[in-house]
């Protein structure tokens, strides 16, 4: 049997690995596992040790053979391959599984992909979520975990645009909420408290935050993430470019061009993240991001000089802007 699992989530293609593999050792607790990574190596020797135990054994044995990124394999290696899979599609083994695992989008047009999209047996696909759905997948995940726990609306709002559609990070933060509070309803403090997106999603909400007034959320926002790894200088770095993305799309917005693609068109800013900024653009008028960037390049300089700890200029920043 082929089995071909695929898909630009790798984090999802690597759990289905798990699942089938934890299924089949349990139903032939006897059954033999293989994975061959054929990005780490692509030795004749290794290929060719990979196809060999993809021969019927002896004593009925059992076995699952993993095939990691075929697609690497140099033009003679994959041309050996294709013919292994054209070659055991016609055996019809009960014994073999062969399970072939690209993460990543697929060439459809290289061989050894052709060939698996034509002999496979089963194909699993794992693409990308969308982010505009993802609270169905959020709340779904979360039910896997805790069928007892659930989100609040703003809670589970929060929790979505902070991760966006890293499914890896959805479920380890999941798994996190759920101990802290198991069988309750997460607020939107709990995401805060124990939630962590990415700077760029950390600046959005606290730039979103000073646009409603709330300054003592963005101030918490900025000191969260200026305990990461990579501290608090950073985000000066992230918060000038942020800025200065919201002085075009301001720019753009007063001149009367209000559509996301043709703002996204004249300014080369990817439409995502033009609809970002729209979302908080109505709080910030051109006269008070003009002044912005120009605070921030002075307490940037006064940081650079050592006048100023970086997490007191951040929080000058936040009061001034």
């Amino acid at each position: 049997m082929i089995v071909f699992l695929h898909g630009e989530d790798s984090f999802l293609v690597n759990r289905r690995k798990v699942v089938l593999q934890k299924g089949f050792m349990k139903k032939y607790p006897t059954g033999e596992v293989f994975v061959f990574d054929f990005e780490d190596q692509s030795e004749s020797s290794f290929v060719k040790q990979s196809l060999s135990v993809c021969e019927p054994g002896l004593f009925e044995t059992k076995k699952l053979a993993f095939f990691l990124h075929s697609s690497a394999l140099d033009e003679t290696r994959e041309k050996g391959m294709i013919e292994f899979v054209r070659d055991f599609s016609t055996k019809k083994s009960e014994d073999v599984t062969v399970c072939f695992i690209e993460s990543g989008k697929i060439k459809k047009t290289q061989g050894i992909i052709k060939a698996l999209l034509a002999y496979k047996d089963t194909e699993e696909i794992f693409p990308k979520k969308e982010v505009r759905n993802i609270g169905v997948y959020i709340e779904e995940e979360l039910h896997s975990i805790d069928d007892q726990a659930r989100f609040s609306r703003e809670a589970l709002q929060v929790f979505a645009k902070l991760l966006q559609d890293d499914t890896a990070r959805i479920h380890t933060e999941l798994e996190k909420l759920s101990l802290y509070k198991p069988g309750e309803v997460f607020e939107k403090e709990d995401v805060l408290l124990l939630v962590s997106g990415s700077a760029e999603e950390v600046i959005f909400e606290a730039l979103d935050a000073l646009g409603n007034r709330e300054r003592g959320r963005a101030l918490f926002l900025f000191h969260k993430q200026g305990m990461s790894k990579e501290g608090v200088y950073p985000l000066f770095g992230l918060c000038a470019g942020q800025v200065r993305r919201m002085l075009l799309v301001r720019e753009m917005i007063d001149r009367g061009i209000r559509q996301q693609s043709e703002i996204a068109t004249h300014t080369k800013i990817h439409p995502f993240v033009v609809q970002k900024i729209l979302g908080i653009i109505a709080h910030f008028p051109l006269e008070r991001v003009k002044k912005g960037l120009v605070l921030l390049s002075s307490l940037d300089s006064a940081v650079k000089q050592g006048e100023k700890d970086p997490l007191v200029a951040l929080d000058m920043f936040l009061w001034k802007f």
